[in-house]
């Protein structure tokens, strides 16, 4: 059955789907909101590296001030670390050239040399550095590595207590201005909640997109599901008024046409007909049969008959439908294996359906000859009928629209015999499908063709 898909029609008269625009605008969203959640992501970030890079640059600058005006001082960074206002602070270290420990926050580092490449960059470009560094406990800590140019009142002190230590210098040589590297390490505290934060709401978009999808995707079957039965109502009553209409025509045509086919054939019983006047008699009466058939075939699809089962065995059934099939040729052979069985079904409709199937399969192989069989098989609740032929298979542009009414690839077809056994087994609440027997060639054909119905019969029948 064709699925009726609504469009919307632009000012230019092009037609598009409904389904596709509002996918269209759904995706345009989406991506709006991924961008928008990955720049914001992406500014929290940046704004939780610049909130410690401004902290660390604060307290290095208001250290580098205290120590230029207030002088060398041993216990200075321990006082700052117990400090409530510094309470941020992992720890301070202060760096001379060599980079010797001058003045730490544990006064037990004090004195020892540290080969670091950060520092030996600071103090020979004097140009800040900021990396992240993991403690001895394992913890990640903010590093800035600030240069600090002292002055004489800060040498002075400085250079007295390394005299002191015994750390032999020229003083004089050592009264000039000097480039320090000081390291400020900070904890990352309210700059990890900002990331988590960032990080909470990142992962609450690709949640929300997600259920929004999943509801978008949800409503589309839906609406898909309402459109099919939408269209399977359509149908019935286009079906319905159809079989009004077949029903009218059928009964006006058949008196005028019974009229015409007795009449053509009591001038056929006549013998004093000229030849010529006798074959045109015998096309009247062809014409007239081929026009019950289509009548009978139109009132069958439009208006299936109520169901009339009837107790019948299985096999003798089998072989009175092919009995009754027309074999035009002698190089096609038909090939049963029907089992056994007492059933209880429409044998009416039943028969009908063998016929058209049947039919079907020596139309296959008509041209070339072949083999058409028929299986069928009763068990485990349902009633199995299998028609297949040896022809060349399905031609892959009417697969697509077997069932579809007034379809065929016959030259004298009407195209309703596959559409009336779809009918007349769905009205038996049952299913049919064709496909290939053998493989699919290049050409979309394969090596025969098997259709299959399956009726289903209820379990009190089956015991019966």
């Amino acid at each position: 059955m064709p699925e009726t898909i609504k469009t919307s029609r632009s000012p230019t008269g092009f037609s598009v789907p409904y389904q596709i625009v509002a996918f269209s605008i759904l995706m345009l969203f989406s991506i709006v909101v991924v961008i928008s959640g990955i720049g914001t992501y992406k500014i929290s970030i940046d704004g939780a590296r610049n909130l410690m890079e401004k902290r660390a640059v604060d307290i290095a600058v208001n250290i580098g001030i205290t120590l230029d005006r207030f002088g060398f001082k041993e216990e200075f960074f321990e006082e700052l670390i117990r400090s409530e206002r510094w309470r941020d602070l992992a720890f301070l270290s202060l760096y001379d050239q060599e980079g010797t420990i001058i003045l730490h926050s544990n006064p037990k580092l004090l004195g020892r040399e540290q080969k670091d490449e950060y520092i030996e960059k600071v103090i020979r470009d004097e140009s800040p550095l900021i990396h992240f560094s993991t403690l001895a406990t394992g913890e990640e800590v903010f590093i800035l590595d600030f240069p600090l140019q002292l002055h004489k009142r800060f040498l002075r002190v400085y250079h007295s207590s390394r005299f002191k230590r015994g750390m032999k210098k020229d003083m004089d040589q050592e009264k000039t201005e000097k480039v320090f590297c000081l390291r400020v390490a900070i904890h990352p505290y309210p700059a990890n909640g900002i990331v988590r934060k960032a990080n909470f709401q990142i992962i609450l978009v690709g949640f929300s997109l997600v259920i929004l999808w999943v509801l978008a995707i949800f409503f589309f079957l839906a609406w898909r599901r309402g459109e099919r039965f939408r269209a399977r109502l359509r149908e019935q009553e286009r079906l319905v008024a159809l079989g009004e209409m077949a029903a009218v025509l059928a009964h006006e045509i058949r008196n005028p046409l019974s009229s015409i086919k007795g009449f053509a054939q009591y001038h056929l019983e006549q013998g004093d007909l000229s030849p010529v006047l006798k074959e045109d008699m015998g096309i009247i009466v062809g014409e007239s049969e081929r026009l019950e058939r289509l009548t009978f075939d139109l009132l069958a699809y439009a208006r299936p008959a109520m169901p009339h089962e009837e107790e019948f065995d299985l096999e003798k059934f089998c072989k009175e439908l092919v009995r009754g099939l027309v074999v035009p040729s002698d190089r096609i052979s038909i090939v049963l294996d029907c089992k056994q069985a007492k059933i209880r079904l429409d044998k009416a409709k039943l028969t009908q359906i063998g016929i058209n199937l049947l039919q079907n399969a020596v139309d296959a192989v008509h041209e070339h000859g072949g083999e058409v069989g028929v299986a069928m098989r009763y068990g485990e609740g349902r009633f199995v009928m299998d028609v297949w032929d040896s022809g060349p298979g399905l031609p892959g542009e009417v697969r697509q629209h077997l069932f579809e009414p007034f379809v065929t690839t016959k030259a004298r077809g009407t195209g309703l015999g596959l559409a009336i056994v779809k009918r007349l087994t769905e009205s038996l609440g049952g299913s049919v499908t064709i496909k290939d027997r053998g493989p699919v060639g290049p050409t979309g054909e394969g090596g025969g063709t098997l259709a299959e119905v399956i009726i289903p019969i209820p379990e009190q029948e089956e015991e019966s």
